[in-house]
């Protein structure tokens, strides 16, 4: 929702507004594109961004499509200079396992559905690694530099995390021209047009903020996840001591269960998750060593699931029966070597997400690069055996992949095909009808609400065009229904002095005091009259 908030603030020239350094702003370019052309109306707002990330799809799709071309190029070309005493997997091996996987890691795992700009990091992560083997393989030239430096810039629009990886690539690139002396020109030349991107959008947060930076999503994730800093309504030491004092807090206008109001001067549907970094200003993050090495444990459990269940199980069967059978031991890390242009910002990825937060979506395409890494190092002794065990595997892995993703796309291809023959049902649309029901109701555009609930979820106010500008948060809300006539009063009344003009709520318990909410039209949501 956010993303669209923003989207729609570069729409509207309100610069001020726009410029965010908590949610990077290539997402929501694309996003004011789209609307700007296709001018949707409420009702289709997320449908465009749905078709947005269909694009970004095709995309990213497109830039696997081109490492997996590059991979089997220089891996032919490593065959026929260097390696051709062994057995390797059949060049037609890349595409027929990269792109099933691609499609599960893009289906199931970055998540096509929903609006986040992970996929167009993923697209930006295969086609740089694609030009760094490019690099390898033709030699220094200088397109492909200016390419490659054009590529991590547009990745650090999309994302902050791409400005510290940017480095590793370009280290990468260096290391990768053998020749650190000729190498060097043609890094510095992709570094430079890297900072030609990336330098006005960190010039412009820099002179916002009054510091250096080129974005807070990194500094913020460390503090909610390492140093236990909540995250909403940080009101300073109660809340996390030792970790600074906030420059301007939400407000918390009553005690309990704490009411929060949040209207000014931060833009948005919900202002507290519009711009993080304002309501942030002031925090300090602390390296706290138990609490990052137990954080690491933790976030073991997310690379084991990625690695040994579903589609990863079966590659890495695959990959360890090749292994085995070679006998090459610790002779792997050799054979790996050529490949560092996956291998290690496969390694920079999952590691620095590591530190603070992992999430599936976050670290898919480089769970692609660490497993095209491993395969490109298999290899056999060159016999006629091996070269059937190399086949055999390489089609149960495909069979496997074809099969895993087909299955799981099943249910969604019916709904699909259900919605385009016989339409779809408005009626499920719940966020659309609440959204219609209080403008019929009369809550227009640009009014201010207060929410009982899970704000960040609200997509019905950005429908309505509506600002959630107090709330009670979704863990407190059972106080308030279980609260005596006068203390509610005296909550109802705290609400009025924020200025919204009606409190909403959803699923009002079915034994409490609900006289005077009136429901929205036949959702499961509820409206009290303030104004």
């Amino acid at each position: 929702m956010s993303y669209i908030d923003v989207a729609e603030a570069y729409l509207h020239q309100d610069w001020s507004t726009a410029l965010n350094s908590y949610w990077s702003p290539l997402y929501s370019w694309l996003l004011a594109l789209a609307f700007a052309i296709i001018k949707p109306s409420p009702y289709w707002k997320f449908s465009v961004l749905h078709l947005v990330n269909f694009a970004i799809y095709l995309f990213a799709l497109g830039c696997v499509d081109f490492l997996l071309q590059e991979t089997s190029k220089f891996h032919r070309s490593r065959e026929e200079a260097h390696d051709q005493g062994f057995v390797f997997l059949p060049q037609w091996a890349w595409t027929g396992l990269g792109i099933p996987l691609f499609i599960w890691l893009a289906l199931y795992v970055n998540t096509v559905a929903i609006g986040t700009p992970d996929l167009i990091v993923a697209g930006i992560v295969y086609l740089s690694c694609g030009l760094l083997l490019r690099r390898r393989r033709r030699g220094l030239y200088w397109l492909n530099s200016a390419l490659l430096g054009i590529a991590l810039g547009v990745g650090y629009l999309a994302k902050a995390v791409m400005f510290p990886l940017a480095l590793v690539f370009l280290f990468v690139d260096l290391v990768a021209a053998g020749n650190l002396r000729r190498g060097l020109s043609h890094t510095l030349l992709a570094f430079l047009f890297f900072i030609v991107i990336a330098a006005p959008f960190v010039l412009a947060l820099s002179q916002k903020k009054g510091r250096f930076t080129f974005g807070d999503a990194g500094k913020l994730n460390y503090a909610w996840a390492i140093n236990k800093v909540p995250r909403s309504h940080w009101q300073g030491n109660e809340d996390a001591p030792g970790n600074g004092v906030p420059k301007h807090a939400t407000r918390k206008v009553f005690d309990s269960p704490p009411i929060y109001e949040f209207g000014d001067p931060v833009g948005g549907t919900y202002p507290v998750w519009y711009d993080p970094s304002y309501w942030y200003e002031g925090v300090v993050t602390r390296f706290a060593p138990s609490r990052q090495i137990k954080a690491i444990l933790g976030k073991a459990a997310a690379y084991y699931e990625l690695f040994f269940f579903n589609v990863s199980f079966g590659l890495l069967t695959g990959f360890l029966t090749l292994y085995l059978v070679s006998r090459r031991k610790w002779r792997v890390l050799r054979d790996l070597a050529p490949y560092s242009s996956s291998a290690i910002p496969a390694l920079a990825g999952l590691g620095i997400y590591s530190v603070v937060a992992v999430e599936a979506r976050y670290i898919a395409p480089f769970v692609m690069l660490f497993w095209l890494a491993l395969f490109s190092a298999a290899r056999l002794p060159n016999s006629l055996e091996a070269k059937r065990l190399v086949s055999a595997v390489a089609t149960s892995l495909v069979l496997l992949m074809v099969i895993n993703v087909t299955a799981s796309s099943k249910s969604e291809a019916f709904l699909t095909i259900k919605s385009l023959t016989t339409g779809e049902n408005v009626s499920s649309h719940e966020h659309w009808r609440v959204a219609r029901g209080l403008n019929q109701m009369g809550v227009y555009p640009g009014e201010r609400v207060a929410f009982l609930g899970q704000s960040a979820q609200a997509y019905w106010a950005n429908l309505a065009s509506v600002r959630i500008v107090a709330e009670i948060e979704d863990k407190n809300v059972g106080i308030f229904w279980a609260a005596d006539e006068s203390l509610k009063i005296r909550m109802i009344e705290t609400f009025r002095r924020t200025g919204a003009k009606v409190i909403v709520t959803q699923n009002p318990p079915p034994n409490s005091d609900a006289i005077g909410w009136k429901r929205i039209a036949d959702t499961s949501y509820y409206v009290y009259w303030l104004g």
